[in-house]
């Protein structure tokens, strides 16, 4: 397939960053470049790029990426280090954190 682009488009964009939203239509992609200071705190970003895309792209797209990823960790990634972990999910703003730790510890301790 031939891919035709603008010449001031082939150099394409930085990005750092990106932020996602959806509606039940379409998926929204915002990729930012975002300046930080010293202590990795994030000071302004600019809008480089919005892509909107449907569902099914969405699905598609993260398929290549874990494909792609899986295929660069292997060759330039350490390989004592296991990159095929998924990120821990974020915390569910509706549960008590500080109680599922403390569980956490009294199940060890009654262990020992």
């Amino acid at each position: 397939m031939k891919i035709h682009s603008q010449p001031d488009q082939l150099a394409g964009v930085w990005a750092n960053a990106a932020a996602v939203r959806h509606s039940p239509h379409e998926f929204t992609i915002d990729f930012l470049r975002c300046d930080f200071d010293d202590n990795g705190q994030a000071l302004h970003g600019v809008l480089v790029q919005r892509v909107n895309v449907s569902p099914l792209f969405v699905t598609q797209l993260i398929s290549a990426l874990q494909d792609n990823w899986s295929k660069y960790a292997s060759k330039a990634m350490p390989h004592d280090i296991d990159f095929s972990v998924e990120p821990p999910s974020p915390p569910d703003p509706d549960t008590d954190t500080d109680a599922d730790v403390d569980a956490d510890a009294d199940a060890d301790t009654e262990d020992d």
